[in-house]
């Protein structure tokens, strides 16, 4: 029988508060943006100290290796949450639309698809309705009419 060494991981949201003296309320979020990115070089005292176990997300094994130290699995989820990078709000934008988008294709692949089989996707009427869903899915992530 051979012996294996996993290695689980859990991310425990933390939370905390601090009091900011704002002038208004863009000011308050200013200023919360700035005591944060200070916070995180060390300039202010760290504001996550409350641990919140019981709403722990993110459960992996982050790897599996065997007794030789050979690498037999890595990054497995074992919860339902899905990491994500967003670099940009455009690609927030498109993480946060994509059910929608998805739905959205479904009904123009299938009014595309009518019109094929009738040999009607030439006719006017059809390909507005495809372009209307479509601008909808896409206003969406654009933030307006497409």
């Amino acid at each position: 029988m051979k012996t294996y060494t996993v290695l689980f991981a859990q991310d425990v949201p933390h939370f905390g508060s601090v009091e900011i003296a704002a002038t208004g309320d863009e000011d308050a979020l200013a200023k919360t943006r700035v005591h944060w990115e200070r916070a995180q070089r060390g300039e202010e005292q760290w504001p996550l100290t409350e641990a919140q176990h019981d709403s722990a997300v993110l459960d992996r094994i982050v790897e599996i290796t065997d007794e030789t130290g050979r690498q037999v699995a890595a990054d497995i989820r074992l919860d339902t949450y899905l990491l994500s990078i967003a670099p940009t709000d455009l690609s927030v934008k498109l993480i946060e639309n994509a059910s929608r988008m998805h739905a959205a294709l479904e009904v123009i692949i299938r009014h595309a698809t009518l019109g094929l089989t009738a040999n009607e996707l030439g006719k006017q009427v059809n390909l507005d309705r495809i372009i209307s869903i479509a601008r909808v899915a896409i206003g969406g992530v654009a933030g307006g009419a497409a």
